[in-house]
């Protein structure tokens, strides 16, 4: 992460933890930092020697020999000690990592830790302690070490020189600690941006759908704009405080060795010491300073890893929820492994085939009133638990699977037969593996003859966000069914065995969604499981609810009349005639928007313009990204200068015979240090600055893309995806662009100017440090490069697994925990973590390696200076040989860029293709009507890219305020591909959807679609009340209904339109926020209107209930309700819009039929102004009048 998060403290400075480290790597690495203080010494002792030898002219080939033999020694220590503390370091970061992802993952699975910001934490969140314990641990133990080392060798050779570095050395953590303290409230408002900004992208990237349906994606961005803002303005607030630590740190060791400086030049001008140790002294004193100001600026740079590591503790330090239901001596963990062999499971049979309830109660948060209260009830056989919507049936599933929320009160006993062996099927089923193959091979399945069974076999490869959520709910059951089988034998158990029940399967609206076959399969499944498991269901289907030999009551039974419809509302609609049906092409493409695919679809070619080139990436930025490169050349090149001016010093000073030569020098050493110091402070503003300008502005373009797929591509949508785009990558891009950029571009500069003054100071040796400075260079980069490319992207891939699969995790955890198989989920997140570790190990060897280079030539280059140029004065030969030291730093970053490369590029290969455009509908310049009273449906054709067969094709059909339009078929037949094709979300292979105003204006207005000769051939798609010898008249006026999408402005139409999905997310707000989302800021309803729609979407009785009315919290996703009022409160959202076209997508899913009719009463008699395109598998759901297009 970047300096202003890394300087997000809570507790703000005090001691860091160490975590769970081993002693043996802690002592390795003081070890390694006394090899380093050791060939400091050593490379120190054979540079004096050689510049006090050409001072003296004795430069003797006995000289010549020891200063060779110390340089070698002292540089394969340096190099050696640092390669080695940084692998060391990376091993002990690696292994803190996964130890502590590795149980934050199983506190997620465990239900007791939840939410973005916690998955954030768990997969971004903890990468933050590399710069703990890659460059802070080791700094602190080096502070400790070097310092002490290398004061006793300058001691040694000059006490007063020792007792300044005494005096001044304790300045630096003075400063830290002081300036520390002031920042630690800025520090502490930017991490609580940050997390805010995590779950604020975690929330929209879920919820994006429904923004989508509702016409807020730009207003959702604006707000994301804003929160980004706000974050960059305080983040560089508080980097203005944390950097001024740096400065003064910067200062105080530039200083101190300034006044070493001076008081070295006096004394060797008025001839009171030697050169060489003079020299000795002042090339070492800069490394005591430099040791600590480290630990500073590394202590800086962790303060996020700490918090990382802070916030990690306290989720695991919480109490572990308690299974206060389950009572049985065969119930292990909720995080029992996942098995295919049967072997286990039937070793621990039951006695008893009954499960005893015994005065169970629940109440959620927030509620006034118990859920469930007192049940006391035996389930055995095939158990339907009855109730209208609300009454607590999934709230009973959830205390049998032992997923009920942490925060709910409960207390009763649950006990019998509840063994390890679980299948849960879920009301909002989400999958934790990426294909269905791979998911029920996570429930312990044979994939293929398990998807067979529920007609699902076509799909085992798809994604799984891509299946409609009738798939997904076969889907869920079969992971159920998989559970039982794995558990149980598939033959009829006979004897006394026959008498003990082998597990349970629990499921939940199993038929939701569901087509007639679809369902039957479900329905013929379930029973064939009933002699080996106690089933236990909750379903508002009378086809369903037969299976069962009992019925437990659940909250009250209302009657039809006890739900009347709200006051203006007509009477529930009967049921319609069986609708008429189009023959068409069944659906084998993969259907991007709640399709299906019957097979794979062909793999792609790379699109040449899907990669996120670099100076895309920086276009309207450059100047920003030039000036930060400036102002950093120039802290280098003053650094620089630094160290030559104080080499040159202090050979002058030893010859010289009035101080009034040395002044100029002595002045240029002050200047160049607070030059240095300064330009370091402004370089890292601009630079933290304009990255985050650049990733903000590809964090919104990432947004705006997004969206723009948001209703034809839900891969995009589930599974972690959006988090992984809108966080990870994006903030991986923001770290990396400062240390990739700049350094690379500094170091060439370093290289040129070291060149430049070689020619002046040294020309026999231009060709000899040029080309020894560019070849070892380039040989640590290309090293550095080579070695990472391929770990580059191992890294990059092993991350974005970590992070979708804990967001996935983080979804999935109660139906994982629910079937008994978070342990084999934890596996595969293992797994990834591994092969992370792997990469990280392996990228530490190579960037060790390339540092171990550079280091190497440029220490070679200093202490060879006398050897190679014998002729060369003192001074020319200090100047070239401090030089060459001080170019460490800015090379080593230099190496330590292009290391990065790769990862950059692996990074702007992920994120091109997502910025590429999707394929979108042709529009116009033209404003729709106004109201849109009619719509019109020609031959309209969907196929997505890359398939053999269109999604739907050859649809006719219109719908006005008095006669909705019904979408029947199977589930992945298109129904939601056409209403996103009506939404103008994705392009018309061929056809035109029309819209049109009132009857008065369509008269005045001419034809702008074109007729076609005759009727289509099966004019039944038209409504199924006009009389047959009308219905071409009818039809000829749908053709006529005023303007084709492909003429009117994108943004007007999509404002006329307002999209109930199925399933509609519901926001981690509360009912009022999810509520205001339907309208503008501008035009928010007031709280009468809100009453109302809830009243018309039959949540009036829940409003009631709640302690808080509409400001209650609803939970993540919508937790704290059930799933029959998460989707009224989804209608209730939609009716809130002003949109003339509402699309609903299955809004009775989950509800009782009581229910149901009585919130589509109201529904219509909310929007018999409006035109409405209605999709259900519900035949009550349609009016007589109404036109039905049945998909197949």
């Amino acid at each position: 992460m970047l300096e202003a998060e890394r300087t997000a403290s809570s507790p703000g400075f005090r001691r860091p933890a160490l975590g769970p480290v081993p002693k043996g790597p802690v002592y390795l690495l003081g070890l390694l930092a006394a090899l380093r203080a050791a060939g400091l010494v050593l490379v120190a002792e054979a540079v004096a020697r050689g510049i006090a030898a050409l001072a003296d002219g004795d430069l003797t080939a006995e000289t010549t020999r020891l200063i060779v033999i110390l340089g070698i020694a002292g540089a394969l220590l340096r190099t050696g000690s640092e390669w080695a503390t940084s692998v060391v370091a990376r091993r002990i970061a690696t292994g803190v990592k996964r130890s502590i992802r590795g149980r934050l993952w199983r506190r997620i699975a465990a239900g007791d830790a939840s939410g973005g910001g916690t998955a954030v934490l768990a997969s971004d969140g903890l990468d933050d302690l590399d710069d703990y314990y890659v460059s802070s641990l080791p700094a602190t133990i080096a502070a400790a070490v070097v310092p002490l080392l290398i004061g006793i060798r300058v001691l040694g050779a000059d006490w007063l020189s020792a007792v300044i570095i005494v005096l001044t050395v304790p300045l630096i953590p003075f400063f830290m600690v002081l300036i520390g303290k002031h920042t630690q409230q800025r520090t502490d408002e930017a991490l609580s941006a940050l997390t805010r900004l995590a779950d604020h992208l975690a929330e929209l990237a879920r919820g994006l759908p429904v923004l989508v349906g509702l016409g807020r994606v730009d207003e959702q961005a604006a707000a994301l704009e804003q929160l980004q803002r706000r974050y960059r303005e305080r983040t560089q607030e508080t980097l203005r405080w944390a950097f001024l630590s740096a400065l003064a740190l910067e200062l105080v060791a530039t200083i101190s060795v300034a006044i070493v400086a001076v008081f070295l030049g006096l004394r060797l001008l008025n001839g009171t010491m030697e050169l060489e140790p003079a020299l000795l002294a002042l090339i070492l004193a800069p490394e005591a300073y430099n040791a600590l100001r480290q630990v500073g600026t590394a202590f800086h740079a962790s303060q996020d890893g700490l918090s990382a590591l802070e916030r990690s503790q306290a989720i695991l330090d919480r109490p572990a929820t308690p299974s206060l239901l389950v009572d049985s001596p065969t119930r292990s963990s909720l995080l029992a492994p996942s098995t295919g062999s049967s072997s286990s499971a039937r070793s621990t049979r039951i006695e008893t085939p009954t499960i005893r309830i015994t005065d169970l109660t629940v109440r959620y948060a927030g509620r006034d009133a118990p859920t469930l209260t007192g049940l006391t009830a035996d389930l055995t056989g095939i158990v339907s638990i009855a109730g209208p919507s609300g009454a607590g049936k999934s709230t009973l599933l959830a205390a049998l699977t032992g997923t009920l929320p942490a925060d709910a009160e409960v207390s009763g006993r649950i006990s019998g037969a509840v063994t390890d062996a679980v299948g849960w099927a879920p009301q909002a089923p989400r999958a934790f593996a990426p294909t269905p193959g791979a998911e029920l091979a996570l429930y312990g399945a044979d994939p293929l003859p398990a998807l067979e069974e529920l007609g699902l076999a076509h799909v085992s490869d798809a994604a799984v966000p891509e299946l409609s959520p009738g798939e997904q709910r076969r889907l869920a059951v079969a992971r159920a069914l998989a559970r039982i089988d794995a558990a149980s034998p598939a033959e009829p158990v006979r004897g006394a065995a026959a008498h003990r029940v082998e597990a349970l399967l629990v499921l939940d609206e199993p038929t939701a969604h569901l087509d007639r076959a679809s369902a039957d399969l479900v329905r013929a499944a379930i029973l064939r499981r009933a002699d080996r498991a106690v089933i236990v269901l909750a379903s508002h289907e009378p086809e369903t609810t037969a299976l069962a030999t009992m019925t437990i009551p659940v909250g009250a039974l209302t009657p039809a009349a006890a739900l009347a419809p709200a006051a203006g509302a007509s009477a529930a609609p009967a049921p319609a005639a069986d609708p008429f049906e189009i023959r068409g092409p069944v659906l084998s493409g993969p259907a991007i928007a709640n399709g299906s695919s019957s097979q794979p679809a062909p793999a792609s070619a790379p699109h040449r313009g899907s990669r996120l080139r670099l100076r895309t990436l920086l276009r309207g930025h450059r100047a920003r990204w030039a000036g930060a490169i400036a102002m950093a050349a120039l802290a280098i090149g003053f650094g620089l200068a630094l160290t030559a001016v104080s080499g040159w010093l202090i050979v002058r000073a030893s010859i010289e015979q009035h101080i009034m030569v040395l002044l100029v020098a002595i002045v240029g050493v002050r200047a160049f240090g607070i030059f240095r110091s300064v330009g370091r402070y402004a370089e890292r503003l601009l630079t933290h600055d304009v990255a985050f300008r650049v990733v903000d502005a590809l964090r919104l373009r990432l947004w705006h893309a997004i969206a723009a797929r948001g209703a034809g591509s839900r891969r995009l949508l589930e599974g972690g995806a959006p988090l992984d785009y809108l966080v990870t990558l994006a903030d991986d891009l923001r770290d990396q662009l400062p240390r990739v950029l700049p350094p690379i571009a500094v170091g060439v500069l370093s290289i040129a100017g070291t060149g430049i003054t070689t020619w002046f100071v040294a020309p026999q040796l231009l060709l000899t440090v040029v080309l020894t400075l560019v070849l070892a260079t380039a040989a640590a980069s290309a090293l550095a490069i080579w070695s990472e490319r391929g770990a580059a992207a191992a890294r990059v891939a092993a991350r974005s697994d970590i992070v979708r699969g804990t967001a996935a995790l983080a979804t999935a955890a109660p139906d994982l925990r629910g079937n008994g198989v978070a342990e084999a989920a934890l596996a595969r997140l293992d797994g990834a973590a591994e092969r992370l570790a792997t990469a990280e190990r392996r990228a530490a060897w190579a960037a060790g390696l390339g540092t171990a280079v550079v280091t190497a030539a440029a220490t070679a280059l200093a202490f060879l200076v006398p050897v190679l140029a014998p002729e060369l004065t003192a001074a020319g030969a200090s100047v070239i040989a401090l030089l060459s030291l001080a170019l460490l730093e800015p090379l080593v970053d230099l190496v330590a860029g292009a290391h990065r490369v790769p990862s950059m590029r692996a990074l702007l290969r992920q994120l091109g293709p997502v910025l590429r455009p999707a394929p979108q509908p042709e529009w116009g310049e033209a404003e729709p009507p106004s109201p849109v009273a009619e719509l019109a449906l020609q031959a309209v054709t969907v196929r997505y890219p890359h398939t053999a067969r269109p999604a739907v094709a050859g649809v006719d059909a219109r719908a006005d305020a008095s006669s909705w339009l019904v979408l029947d078929g199977p589930s992945g037949s298109g129904k939601s591909t056409l209403l996103s094709a009506i939404m103008g979300a994705l392009p018309l292979e061929r056809g035109a959807i029309l819209a049109a105003g009132s009857p008065r204006d369509r008269a005045a207005t001419p034809a702008l679609g074109t007729l076609p000769p005759h009727p289509p051939a099966d004019i039944r798609r038209v409504a199924p009340s006009t009389a047959p010898n009308e219905q071409h008249a009818v039809y000829l006026l749908g053709a006529r209904a005023g303007a084709p999408l492909t003429e009117l402005d994108e943004r007007a139409w999509k404002s006329r339109v307002a999209w109930c999905p199925q399933d509609a997310y519901v926001f981690d707000s509360t009912v009022r926020g999810n509520l205001l989302l339907a309208r503008s800021r501008e035009d928010a309803p007031d709280e009468a209107t809100l009453r109302d729609a809830l009243a018309r979407a039959g949540l009036a009785p829940l409003l009631d209930t709640l302690a808080k009315g509409l400001d209650t919290r609803v939970g993540a996703g919508g937790s704290a309700l059930s799933g029959g009022e998460r989707q009224r409160l989804a209608v209730a959202r939609a009716l809130l819009t002003r949109a003339d076209l509402i699309l609903l997508d299955e809004p009775t899913a989950h509800l009782d039929a009581p229910t149901a009719s009585a919130m589509m009463a109201d529904v219509r008699a909310a929007t018999a102004d409006r035109v409405v395109v209605l999709v259900s598998h519900r035949a009550a759901d349609r009016h007589a009048a109404d036109a039905v297009v049945t998909l197949d």
